[in-house]
């Protein structure tokens, strides 16, 4: 296939020039960050996004996003909702560097994991983008079970180390979105891990599920897998306490269907849904609404 010249400078711009300055960005973000105080860090982050990220396109989307889903908010209480989730998300990335040093001075309460140290095998931990999400997989980690992941390739490769030295912490074995993936799941629950999959996004190859009311394309992949292998579900709820302060809740086994069927998933992917979706009218500030959670027609 030939490449126009254009095509052509665009992509060397995108390796030679994008990718090196993003990447510079990115690490120099995350090395700062690391240098500072954990609470400074996510202070200063939370309050550098808080500023900026409202003059966006994102906060666009966000805001489309959220009257689509609760329609009946005045333009006060979204504004405030997404000033608020920006300064969280803000002090998601501040805290990023300091995961493990947040985990051992105990300001993660855990709630629920005696479901998870019954496990005689592996299992899957479901939750979404909510409050700090990177704490949900450490529930896990403190029973003694290594954790599974399923990644999609960044856009910009020279930044994949970030997402490597995450699971670094997990222990488990990670897989690329897709064939693999699916593979890969059933392999890591054969050898015991946990496999932690955040599924409040829009993924293509899924079915539409409704969600807020809306029709949005869901994964149904690990409820096919659990209710074949009767391998157990659990929710896993993060919730952003206060600064630097968490709860990531562990739900007992959710009750799975007898067959896979196509009504049965549906339901029990509704049912999912419909949890996750009271955990974000609960708190609206702490779920990352710029997510093409119904498409890019809203």
């Amino acid at each position: 296939m030939a490449f126009s010249a254009g095509q052509i400078l665009q992509k060397w711009f995108r390796q030679i020039i994008r990718w090196p300055l993003e990447a510079l960005f990115g690490f120099g973000l995350f090395y700062f960050a690391r240098l500072l105080p954990v609470r400074f860090a996510s202070a200063a982050m939370g309050g550098l996004l808080g500023i900026v990220a409202p003059l966006t396109p994102w906060h666009r989307r966000a805001l489309r996003n959220l009257a689509h889903a609760m329609p009946d908010l005045d333009d006060a209480e979204k504004d405030r909702i997404l000033r608020a989730m920006w300064r969280n998300l803000g002090r998601v990335i501040g805290e990023y560097p300091h995961i493990n040093s947040i985990v051992d001075k105990g300001w993660v309460e855990f709630v629920g994991l005696e479901h998870l140290k019954a496990l005689e095998g592996g299992g899957f931990l479901i939750g979404a983008h909510i409050g700090n999400w990177e704490f949900g997989p450490f529930a896990a980690l403190t029973t003694g079970k290594k954790v599974a992941a399923i990644y999609r390739p960044l856009n910009n490769p020279l930044l994949s180390g970030l997402l490597h030295r995450r699971q670094e912490t997990y222990g488990g074995d990670i897989y690329r979105k897709g064939r693999e993936a699916a593979l890969g799941m059933v392999s890591a629950l054969r050898k015991g891990q946990m496999m932690c999959l955040l599924v409040d996004q829009q993924l293509r190859e899924g079915i539409s599920v409704p969600f807020f009311g809306h029709p949005a394309r869901t994964s149904i992949s690990h409820i096919k897998i659990a209710v074949k292998k009767q391998v157990p579900l659990f929710y896993m709820r993060t919730e952003r306490l206060g600064t630097c302060r968490f709860r990531v809740t562990i739900s007992p086994p959710i009750t799975l269907p007898d067959t896979a069927d196509d009504a049965a998933v549906l339901a029990l992917a509704s049912e999912i849904n419909h949890e996750i979706e009271s955990w974000i009218r609960t708190t609206p500030e702490q779920w990352f609404w710029p997510h093409r959670r119904w498409g890019k027609n809203i």
